[in-house]
């Protein structure tokens, strides 16, 4: 009998039905996914460079390269209904999306003897803001006589909060190079001394992303630009303050599970 109270409580409580094709339906999607920055910039890259490239840098380097990767999760929610345009062939909907990055500021600096590098900065961000869906081809449902889309583009904007670790100059260090102040005294010697922090600030992304519908899945990928404010607990560069920044231009693919309709209970009705 107690099992028989469990797998009624299962079924009385299962979470959602999935279906396919519901780009433009759903209310909810849940996406996982993985990014990587193609481009970078910015005071905090440039003073990293800058350090790089100086007398008591490394010699001789070919290329120095500072890229980002994350895990990332983000949830849609999007109730409304959405607004057919034209002729009934196109469609958009609003909603907000909510997303949280763990991420990971890397240097690469290779020589033609070897390559030289590591960790720059890892940090988490919390981030929200408005979401637009529009479906380009929609079509007549199966569900309720309604419209569906079997994919679409999202446009959003997204505002959030960072902290995490800074570890400057990993390739120099890795190098076993001292780098001195304007003073004299030593920055940090052979690994050892003021190159890291504590790091806290803002960040806004702004993108559009696209994505497909298969079987229950949505598969998609995000472009998108992003602007970091880093506020720093002690001053790590020599030619900076304890603010900086980093710009990047990100790609995304990610995994959606489209969630259109919650499970009605199977209650007797009298």
């Amino acid at each position: 009998m107690k099992r028989l109270y469990i797998i009624i409580l299962l079924f009385l409580t299962a979470p959602a039905a999935l279906h396919a094709r519901e780009f433009l339906n759903s209310v909810v999607h849940l996406n996982f996914g993985g990014m990587y920055s193609f481009a970078a910039g910015g005071e905090l890259i440039n003073c990293e460079k800058n350090a790089i490239d100086s007398p008591t840098g490394i010699t001789d380097t070919s290329n120095i390269s500072h890229y980002e990767t994350a895990g990332c999760a983000t949830l849609d929610i999007v109730p409304t209904n959405p607004i057919i345009l034209g002729m009934e062939e196109h469609a958009v909907k609003f909603g907000v999306r909510g997303s949280y990055r763990l991420q990971y500021l890397n240097q690469r600096v290779t020589t033609p003897n070897e390559e030289v590098g590591n960790k720059v900065m890892d940090y988490k961000s919390w981030m929200i803001g408005p979401i637009v869906y529009y479906a380009p081809f929609v079509g007549p449902s199966d569900l309720n006589t309604d419209y569906t889309a079997s994919g679409g583009f999202t446009l959003y904007a997204l505002y959030g909060r960072i902290n995490g670790n800074l570890t400057a100059y990993p390739s120099i260090r890795e190098k076993g190079i001292t780098i001195s102040s304007t003073d004299g005294t030593s920055l940090y010697n052979n690994g050892i001394g003021d190159y890291d922090s504590k790091i806290s600030g803002s960040k806004f992304d702004f993108g559009i992303g696209a994505e497909f519908s298969l079987c229950s899945l949505n598969i998609g990928v995000n472009i998108y630009y992003t602007f970091i404010n880093v506020k720093m607990n002690e001053k790590i560069y020599i030619d900076s303050g304890k603010k900086s920044n980093v710009k990047e231009g990100c790609m995304e693919i990610y995994v959606g599970i489209p969630i259109e309709s919650f499970i009605e209970p199977l209650l007797p009705k009298f």
